[in-house]
């Protein structure tokens, strides 16, 4: 049996991990692992994304924790910036300059995220949400995650 673990820690965890590969993405030069990096990329972040998307924002909508506070709706509008960045570096070829450049925005743009919904969602989840529904939503996005099996880097078309 997998280890009881809250919903928050497991989203921290992927937000360390999705990071790890961007700075590596940020500082390779070899077009073959540029690419495998960015398609694990793309993989960590879609599976992430559904997990966010099927356990924690509904339970942010059922907590009311939206009323008055925008920041659900404007993390999501990042999700879609960060989504179209990988649409447009999906079109690029790792080898060139203009792919590295768009590579470092990433970087920097999941950072920003990252740390945004980090102190938004996640710091009011902990304050709605008893400890005990957090770790049975981790138990919900792990299964998430698991049935999100790897695209081989295929951006999502929202």
């Amino acid at each position: 049996m997998p280890e009881a673990i809250d919903v928050i820690d497991v989203l921290l965890r992927d937000h360390r991990v999705i990071t790890g590969l961007a700075q590596q993405l940020d500082s390779v030069d070899d077009p073959l692992h540029v690419n495998r990096l960015y398609r694990r990329i793309v993989d960590e972040l879609l599976a992430h994304e559904a997990a966010e998307h099927e356990v924690v924002f509904p339970a942010w909508a059922s907590a009311g924790s939206h009323e008055a506070d925008p920041s659900l709706e404007l993390r999501l509008g990042e999700h879609d910036e960060l989504n179209c960045m990988l649409r447009e570096m999906a079109g690029l070829d790792p080898a060139d300059f203009a792919f590295a450049k768009r590579a470092s925005a990433l970087l920097l743009e999941l950072e920003g995220h990252f740390e945004r919904e980090e102190q938004t969602v996640f710091a009011r989840l902990r304050v709605v949400v008893q400890s005990e529904e957090l770790i049975a939503m981790g138990e919900r996005v792990r299964a998430v995650k698991r049935d999100a099996r790897p695209t081989g880097g295929q951006v999502a078309r929202q």
